[in-house]
């Protein structure tokens, strides 16, 4: 695998494991929303990033479009979540 790739990959991977994490210890469904929406915005910019890059081949562009849409698909549905649960009536939790 490309090594470069490997470092953006990183770069990407730590900051949106840590936020998934700051949305399990906030106490007000705002801060929460924020977050997700952090981490929807950051999961988006990863794979715009993979987009743009050139010279890659295929099994690391498909490799890379994988994680970043596994990351990107989970906190979509976070966001939404958060979205229903903050608009939406029930529990307040």
């Amino acid at each position: 695998m490309n090594e470069s790739l490997i470092a953006i990959c990183q770069l990407f991977l730590v900051p949106l494991t840590v936020l998934f994490a700051a949305v399990g210890v906030a106490n007000a469904r705002f801060v929460k929303l924020l977050v997700c929406l952090l981490g929807v915005g950051l999961a988006g910019l990863w794979l715009y990033r993979i987009y743009l890059w050139t010279g890659l081949s295929v099994i690391d562009r498909r490799t890379a479009y994988g994680l970043a849409g596994a990351f990107a698909l989970c906190w979509v549905l976070t966001l939404l979540h958060q979205i229903k649960s903050s608009f939406g009536g029930g529990y307040d939790r």
